[in-house]
Order: structure tokens, then C-alpha cells, then sequence
């Protein structure tokens, strides 16, 4: 075997990472890209340990390439450790819970039949519904005035877009990112003067009011939640739909008797074409893995989506599998920072898509999907299609 080369952001980890991540798993587990200046580690096992293990790899110093480090500001608490990241997750937390979850069923219902009540025959699923439907929900759940809805859901899509050779934060997506927070700052300065709501927007000023948050903590926690919202959930759903539109899988195999999509089918899914590729922490001490020493100070890019594909925890991992017991995957990530908004995208994707292939279970491509120009989220801004 000659010398394994892989480079997150190369056009080949765009396209199909998933050769590199098995010539990385079976020769190089433990992998120091020098373009990059960064370890990798490719490896269930060793993904799931190091991200349970937040003292020996840190958040603070950002989870992704240095670039955009950062971007989000004070307050994003996927780049902080405890005590603080707790304190902040907690303000979050109910919210979340499976038990809260089951209240948003008929707001996430209606918003997916709307988006589908204005379409037929030919159209673009992703532009209708895949990444429609998150960000609408996240925005509802925050409490924006529904005025604002359309533009923030926009907003928050275009901000999060990176064309292929864009190395940092470009000059419109700061602006976007400073009119969002503007929003964001002003709902939550009205729920401190008095307009109370049953909302996240409404914990957050409750937050700052009692001591637990600061105001400047607004632009980091509100920015986090709208792009965590969407990304994943949007590529979950946009993943499916291209897999049944190119023939991958059957409609009737994902879905159960009430017409909604099968959990299993979901974790599949999840596992099969991870939604976050990676993300990346910072070792704090020296630390060897595998004989290999990562030095102190250095990157380390996990890579939860390798990590779904291993063959020593799924058997067969390059197989679609709807019968799986995939709920071991690390899509979600492990530890602390594991996904607050799980529940809620899972709810998404069995509602929105049901209700698609409960309306439409005929679908099929009329072009190639074309995915999000990004090499953590692996997910489609385009999947024409056709429908009957």
C-alpha cells in the first residue's frame, strides 16, 4: 500500500469522501494532513473517545478550520467547554426534550403541507421543502414575528452557503450576519420591555434578565440555533429524497403504517451519509492514540461521518440498510456537545417527508442533484425532480 494522502477541503472529499475515509480507517487512523495542519482520526472508536473527552480536546479553540473560528461570536456554546458551555445549554435544554418535541407535530405538519400545497409535477424538492422546512421551524420555535419569517429563513440560508473557494467568511454572509443578530437583539430587547411569549427568544431575554446570559451572548447562542436548526436536518431530508429519486430506495421501505418515515429508516440514513462530516476540536495535552503522539495545541478534525462507516462496529457499512439498528451513530456527535436539536430534526424529517411521499409517491430526478458548495455538510441545494 502506498502513502495515504487525504485533504478535507479537496474536491475529491467534496464529491465522495467515503474511499478516502476507508484507505484512512484501514492504513492511516490516526492521519496528520500537513496542507492543513491538521490530525484526523477516522476511526469509530477513536472518534467517539475523543469527542467524549473534553478536557484532552477542547471546543474553545473552534470546530472548525481556523478560518472560520469564531464567526458565530460570544455566547456559541459548541465552542465552549463546561462550566460554561453547561450553563448555556441548559437555558436551551427544555426546549428540546423529546416531551417538548411532541407539542411542535402540528406546527411542523402545517408548515410542510403549505410548502408542498404550491407544487406539482416538476420543481426543485430542495428550494420547496428539504431546506425550507427546517429553517422555518427554527425560526417559529425562536418566536420571530411571522413578518419576519420568510426573510430570516433566507437570510440564515444564504449566510451559511460557501462557495468552493471561499477559505473564511465572505462580506455578505458578515452582513447577513449582522442583520440577523439586529433582529434577533431587538425581539429579545421588546420581551425584556414587557411582550412576553412562550418562546426561545422570550428564555433567552428571561436568561440575561436573571444573570444567567449576557446580552452580548445573544449573537452567538441565536446564530448557532438557526444554523444548527437547518444544516443537518436540511441534509437529512435532502440526502432521502435524492436516494429515492435516483432509485437507491424504495418509498414503501421507509415508511410505516401511519404514512410517517420509519425511525429506523432515519438512523440509517444518518449513519449511511452523515449530514456532518466532521467537526474539529483542539488537543490540550499531548495525546497518543494508536502509537501516534498528536502534540499538544494541535487540530484534530473528527470525522463522524468515517466513523458511521466503519466495519468493526457496522457490518456492511456501504449498504443501505433500513433494518439496521443505526442508532449508534455519531451524526449527532458524543459527550457534552452532543446535539441538542436531535429530537427536533428527527420530528422534522419523519413529518416533512412523510407528508411528501404520503402526497407523492412517485418521485424521480430529472437532473442531477447538486450539492451544498460546503466539505462539513454533506446535503443538496438542488434535487429537481418530477412527481405523480
Amino acid at each position: 500500500m502506498g502513502t495515504v494522502s487525504y485533504d478535507p477541503l479537496s474536491e475529491q472529499s467534496h464529491s465522495d469522501p467515503y474511499p478516502s475515509y476507508a484507505l484512512l480507517r484501514e492504513y492511516a487512523p490516526v492521519y496528520y494532513c500537513e496542507d492543513r495542519d491538521v490530525w484526523v482520526l477516522s476511526r469509530y472508536d477513536d472518534v467517539r473517545a475523543a469527542l467524549r473527552d473534553w478536557n484532552s480536546f477542547t471546543s474553545t479553540g473552534g470546530v472548525e478550520l481556523a478560518d472560520y473560528v469564531g464567526f458565530f461570536g460570544d455566547g456559541n456554546f459548541l465552542e465552549m467547554d463546561p462550566p460554561r458551555h453547561d450553563v448555556l445549554r441548559k437555558v436551551f435544554a427544555p426546549r428540546f426534550v423529546n416531551k417538548a418535541i411532541k407539542a411542535y407535530e402540528p406546527m411542523v405538519r402545517a408548515s410542510a403541507i403549505e410548502l408542498l400545497d404550491g407544487v406539482a409535477g416538476e420543481f426543485d424538492l430542495a428550494a420547496t421543502l428539504t431546506n425550507r422546512l427546517p429553517v422555518l421551524t427554527i425560526c417559529r420555535l425562536l418566536g420571530l414575528p411571522e413578518d419576519d419569517v420568510p426573510w430570516a429563513a433566507q437570510s440564515a440560508i444564504d449566510m451559511m452557503t460557501r462557495p468552493p473557494d471561499e477559505v473564511g467568511p465572505s462580506d455578505s454572509a458578515q452582513a447577513l450576519r449582522a442583520q440577523l443578530v439586529e433582529l434577533f437583539l431587538r425581539e429579545v430587547d421588546a420581551r425584556r420591555a414587557g411582550a412576553w411569549r412562550d418562546d426561545v427568544l422570550s428564555d433567552i431575554a428571561r436568561a440575561i434578565d436573571d444573570g444567567t446570559m449576557t446580552r452580548d451572548e445573544v449573537q452567538g447562542v441565536t446564530l448557532l440555533l438557526i444554523a444548527a436548526g437547518m444544516e443537518t436536518t436540511s441534509s437529512l431530508m435532502g440526502n432521502i429524497v435524492a436516494a429515492v429519486a435516483s432509485g437507491q430506495v424504495e418509498v414503501g421501505d421507509l415508511v410505516d403504517d401511519t404514512g410517517d418515515l420509519r425511525p429506523a429508516a432515519i438512523d440509517e440514513f444518518l449513519r449511511y451519509d452523515s449530514p456532518v462530516q466532521w467537526l474539529c476540536r483542539v488537543a490540550t495535552v499531548d495525546v497518543e492514540i494508536r502509537e501516534v503522539l498528536i502534540p499538544a495545541g494541535s487540530r484534530v478534525l473528527m470525522l463522524y461521518a468515517s466513523a458511521n462507516r466503519d466495519p468493526d462496529v457496522f457490518a456492511d457499512p456501504d449498504v443501505i440498510d433500513l433494518d439496521r439498528d443505526g442508532s449508534r451513530n455519531l451524526a449527532f456527535g458524543e459527550g457534552i456537545h452532543f446535539c441538542l436539536g436531535m429530537p427536533l430534526a428527527k420530528l422534522e424529517t419523519r413529518i416533512g417527508l412523510g407528508e411528501l411521499f404520503t402526497r407523492y409517491p412517485g418521485i424521480t430526478a430529472t437532473r442531477e442533484p447538486h450539492r451544498y458548495p460546503s466539505h462539513i455538510i454533506r446535503g443538496f441545494d438542488s434535487i429537481p425532480v418530477r412527481v405523480a
